[in-house]
């Protein structure tokens, strides 16, 4: 059966050192005396090993200390979350279990459970469920930090994911968190194919980032008509004949025709007979001649020539400033601003494919009204030609303006297009992100089915063994126990245990006490009812670890030598036993007891002292854990101790101690036993003192005022148990007094001085 083999680490365990891996401690045995003065950590090691009875940490240690138990065996328990595993061997006995277990004002104790042989097979199966629920918990706590990191990496993932998505969204004040994400993957319709190309995501993410939407803008206008008309009228104009009419001169100077009907015009409605450019008369002949070719015929080209020719000018300048008037790309919603640049080149591409038309058929226009009777040769495309590049142009037309017509309609319905554009937005990243996420739901959702089916069985285990526990336990069969061991105990029979329904009653001559019992008989019950219950259970002593903390307190000589026997005798088959006081006769009794398994090879029992110490640089008592003291492994009393610390304070001389603020207690109480040899008798040490100093003359005067000013700050030093409690006296009068007590002794009684620094050497 495992024992406890050493604790390896201790770190903020209240007033006990902090340890390390490599700093060394005495090991555990079988047998453990642990001896300190009060106030060095006894209650606080107690509590430590209350952790492993308890398996958790325990309420009165610091909240954030940690330490490390080795087992022989090689297991090793830690602080703060790892003691689960001894709860069944551990027992302690201190001033919580006292605490726990007995009320003394009600004169009432918890119950102690003990099993019958008719119970046994009950009992098996009740160790069995035990065990089986000790196990189960571990599975329990080991499945449940699985599902605490599964939950934790989906929660991550919802709120990465989330910040993703709200990234996108835009949604000014409003926020997109974990939780919606949570109900959107619970309510969103969507499929795989929600997913977007990058470009697509883009666009629909600089949709919902405007504010307000592009204003509206005005379709596109084109005369297309007017534009195929030009070029038919043109070449028509271009190819018409006037017929033969027209005078030779008129044949030969085409160009002179225009300036010719204008003469003629002019000279008819002023009534002139005489040419006004050459002078000469115009004869009735001439002028009939000249209205014959200057008739309607040729009046009414010349002016279609005109009319035309500003037509075709009007037209091409429209032509040509036209695509500046076009609305512009930038100008359009972001999503049809590409197609609309598209559609805009390839319009202004067809467009101005008709310019060189237009300024040839304006060419001719002009050229012909010059020109009036010479038909004129031309470049302008045929006439099917230009209506089919008329209806390519109109159709670049109708795609610009339709691309425009849905940027107004993005702007009559931005509210919600911006909301669709969102939910495109959502279903995408969910999409994204839907195999990962049914991974960890699913991940998570096996994990917690495992805690809740290991709780499940749990939940049954904890009532079967309820159900179990209530038909084994019986207790009044220690009562009877209790009370003889209290009766041999104290050595009278006034107090007596009686069961009750609910534990037991505390009785003196047969009636419940009323108040609280002497000290001496609480420890006596206390005790002997903790003895009592470590069989309780069906438990063995054999199986046990017990740790008692001082367990005398207001006892006489007899009693506590009967104590001292009752425990070594009850717990000799131990798996292993600790036994912690501050009483130096109880030290006595146990050191007595377990010297020569101390001292065996290998050794069965431990002899340890907690050493109280304040390191350099601190104002601060910490305790660690060493062997016990020579002076106090081979002495009953405590005088070769207190030396052997005298005289390691009179080697430190003016560097600094450890042990300097016990010094002034430590002195005093040496003083005390050293007088008390050498002037015997009931005087005051005042009086002792000066009687020794009359004796020898050569005890110097004013190392005497140091010894009396410790003896009036140190007035009540009258044992051990005050040696840890700080004196008002200063470090330089307690050098003074040390070394005033050391050559008293000297000079009073050297043999015994020899003698003591040769038993209590300093190092």
């Amino acid at each position: 059966m495992a024992t406890i083999s050493t604790i390896k680490t201790l770190s903020g365990v209240g007033i006990l050192a902090d340890k390390t891996s490599k700093d060394a401690i005495p090991s555990f045995q079988k047998f453990n005396l642990v001896y300190g003065f009060n106030g060095t950590g006894k209650s606080t090691l107690s509590r430590v090993f209350s952790c492993l009875e308890e398996g958790k940490h325990h309420d009165a240690l610091p909240p954030d200390c940690s330490f490390e138990i080795a087992l022989d065996d090689g297991v090793t328990y830690k602080a703060p979350s790892r003691l689960e595993g001894l709860e069944g061997r551990v027992c302690v006995f201190n001033d919580d279990f006292v605490e726990r277990n007995l009320r003394w004002r009600e004169g009432r104790a918890s119950s102690i459970f003990y099993i019958s042989k008719e119970q046994s097979d009950l009992a098996a199966k009740l160790r069995m469920n035990q065990q089986v629920l000790t196990e189960k918990e571990r599975s329990r706590d080991a499945d449940q930090k699985i599902a605490d990191e599964r939950e934790k990496s989906l929660k991550s993932y919802r709120t990465e994911r989330a910040k993703l998505i709200a990234s996108s969204l835009h949604l000014g004040n409003r926020r997109y968190e974990a939780r919606q994400l949570e109900k959107d993957y619970e309510t969103l319709l969507y499929s795989k194919g929600a997913k977007l190309e990058a470009d697509a995501l883009n666009s629909l993410v600089d949709v919902v980032r405007l504010t307000a939407p592009p204003p509206a803008l005005k379709t596109i206008y084109i005369d297309i008509e007017g534009i195929y008309d030009t070029v038919r009228v043109a070449r028509h104009l271009a190819e018409l004949s006037i017929g033969t009419v027209v005078l030779e001169e008129m044949v030969n100077h085409p160009a002179m025709v225009p300036w010719l009907k204008d003469g003629h015009d002019y000279h008819s409605e002023n009534d002139l007979d005489t040419c006004l450019y050459c002078g000469n008369p115009i004869t009735d002949a001439r002028k009939h001649t000249l209205a014959e070719a200057l008739d309607d015929q040729l009046s009414k080209l010349m002016k279609d020539l005109k009319f035309e020719e500003v037509k075709a000018s009007e037209l091409l300048f429209e032509i040509k400033a036209a695509s500046e008037a076009w609305p512009k790309s930038t100008e359009l919603d972001l999503q049809l601003a590409e197609r609309y640049a598209s559609a805009y080149r390839d319009t202004n591409s067809a467009l101005h494919y008709f310019i060189p038309i237009i300024e040839e058929a304006r060419r001719v226009l002009t050229t012909r009204a010059e020109q009036p009777t010479s038909t004129l040769p031309n470049k302008l495309p045929s006439l099917q030609e230009t209506e089919e590049r008329a209806e390519l142009l109109k159709e670049m037309i109708n795609r610009q303006n339709a691309i425009i017509i849905k940027h107004n309609e993005a702007f009559n319905n931005f509210t919600e297009r911006q909301n669709n554009a969102r939910d495109a937005i959502k279903k995408h990243y969910l999409a994204d992100g839907q195999d990962n996420y049914d991974a960890l739901n699913k991940s998570l959702a096996i994990a917690s089915e495992r805690v809740k089916s290991i709780q499940k069985e749990i939940d049954n285990l904890e009532s079967d063994i309820a159900e179990l526990s209530a038909k084994v336990r019986t207790h009044g069969p220690a009562a009877d126990q209790i009370t003889k061991l209290v009766r041999a105990y104290l050595g009278h029979g006034e107090l007596t245990i009686y069961a009750a329904d609910e534990g037991y009653e505390l009785r003196r001559h047969g009636k419940i006490v009323k108040g609280a019992p002497s000290e001496g008989e609480k420890t006596a019950i206390a005790l002997c009812y903790f003895l009592s219950s470590l069989e309780a259970d069906d438990r063995s002593i054999n199986d046990l670890i017990v740790v008692i903390d001082d367990p005398i307190s207001s006892l006489d000589t007899k009693a506590m030598n009967y104590a001292c026997s009752l425990i070594l005798s009850r717990l000799e088959g131990a798996a292993q036993l600790f036994l912690l006081t501050h009483n130096q006769h109880c030290m006595n009794e146990f050191k007595k007891a377990w010297r020569k398994q101390a001292e065996a090879e290998p050794p069965t029992a431990a002899l340890l002292f907690l050493d109280a110490f304040i390191p350099e640089g601190s104002q601060v008592r910490s305790a660690r854990i060493t062997h016990l003291p020579s002076q106090l492994c081979a002495y009953d009393s405590e005088y070769h101790f207190l030396c052997h610390k005298m005289l390691q304070f009179e080697l430190a001389v003016e560097s600094y101690s450890e042990y300097w603020f016990m010094m002034p207690n430590v002195i005093r109480r040496v003083l005390d036993v050293f007088l008390a040899f050498k002037v015997p008798g009931s005087h005051p040490l005042q009086q002792k003192l000066k009687a020794l100093t009359k004796k020898y003359p050569a005890i110097d005067d004013v190392r005497i005022k140091a010894l009396e000013r410790l003896i009036q700050v140190e007035s009540h030093s009258d044992s051990l148990d005050d040696l840890i409690s700080h004196s008002s006296m200063t470090i330089e009068e307690t050098r003074d007094a040390n070394a005033a007590l050391l050559e008293l002794m000297a000079t009073s009684d050297a043999d015994h001085t020899k003698a003591i620094r040769r038993q209590c050497k300093a190092a």
